[in-house]
């Protein structure tokens, strides 16, 4: 049954589209609770996509046909570096890449900070591969040309109005060639007609607090991605809202904690409310 919200990290996230509205009347986060084997704390969605006003929260897309030349010199020559070192074509047989692509999430993760570095588990990642329905995802894989090796891919889900840049991995020593350039100008050239048609757009998700990326401000500077702001709001647990009332107080010395797993999820949280406090502020005064 399609229950309208899904598991993350967690959270109950809406499954809609960011410019559709949660289906909040199908969400019973105890309910969900009881029947999965994971814990959810609280559930998270948003409204107001695309106001004109700036806020906290966005969705980073792409609406509108990519032109290099108008970038400046410098950011064409990093686009056109990892044009000459990689071919990037689209995949569909997806079992012919797994090794490469558990290959590439090991090396990619290995570079993330220690307090939220993925485990990679060999037999999920290939169970994901299989389950990966052609007719639904893209994805696109980064061959260094010298060699032949596949050294990063993209994984975008298809939707009639827009496309989800769910992942983009790559090996860390191939990022001075300029591979992350090479496979979103791939992406983005591919979608060029549906941009120009309007009513589509390529989004690479919400503003993340719990990762420390500058994957986003990337987008922007290099493709044309821009913000689309909108409200955030937080469905909590019963029990984790009690908690949540308790430490929210206490925020700004449990941010200077040593940021392990756990505390760097609390912190996550902590900021989010913050963000939705002062949103309920700013709407009393106006």
């Amino acid at each position: 049954m399609n229950t309208g919200w899904r598991y993350y990290n967690h959270a109950l996230l809406p499954d809609c589209a960011p410019h559709e509205n949660a289906n909040l009347s199908e969400l019973d986060i105890k309910r969900y609770d009881q029947n999965s084997d994971k814990s959810i704390y609280f559930a998270r969605y948003t409204y107001d996509f695309d106001c004109k006003t700036q806020t906290e929260w966005w969705y980073c897309i792409l609406d509108k046909p990519f032109d290099i030349s108008l970038l400046k010199a410098k950011r064409r020559y990093e686009i056109n570096k990892g044009l000459r070192f990689f071919d990037v074509i689209n995949i569909d047989d997806f079992e012919k890449y797994k090794e490469d692509i558990y290959k590439i999430l090991v090396k990619a993760y290995s570079a993330y900070p220690e307090k939220y570095r993925p485990v990679t588990d060999i037999k999920e990642v290939y169970s994901s591969v299989a389950g990966w329905n052609k007719g639904k995802v893209k994805v696109y894989g980064a061959f260094y040309k010298e060699t032949g090796e596949m050294c990063g891919y993209a994984y975008l889900e298809k939707h009639s109005s827009y496309l989800n840049f769910n992942v983009l991995k790559t090996i860390p020593e191939y990022e001075k060639f300029g591979i992350n350039a090479a496979i979103v100008y791939k992406i983005v050239s591919d979608e060029e007609e549906r941009l120009k048609n309007g009513n589509f757009y390529i989004c690479d998700g919400e503003r993340s607090i719990f990762h420390e990326t500058a994957f986003q401000d990337y987008l922007e500077k290099y493709f044309g991605f821009r913000k689309a702001y909108c409200k955030l709001n937080i469905i909590y647990k019963p029990k984790i809202r009690v908690l949540i009332k308790i430490l929210y107080p206490f925020r700004k010395v449990i941010y200077k904690l040593n940021k392990s797993g756990f505390i760097c999820k609390v912190i996550s949280i902590l900021k989010m409310e913050e963000i939705v406090r002062r949103q309920k502020k700013f709407r009393e005064k106006s």
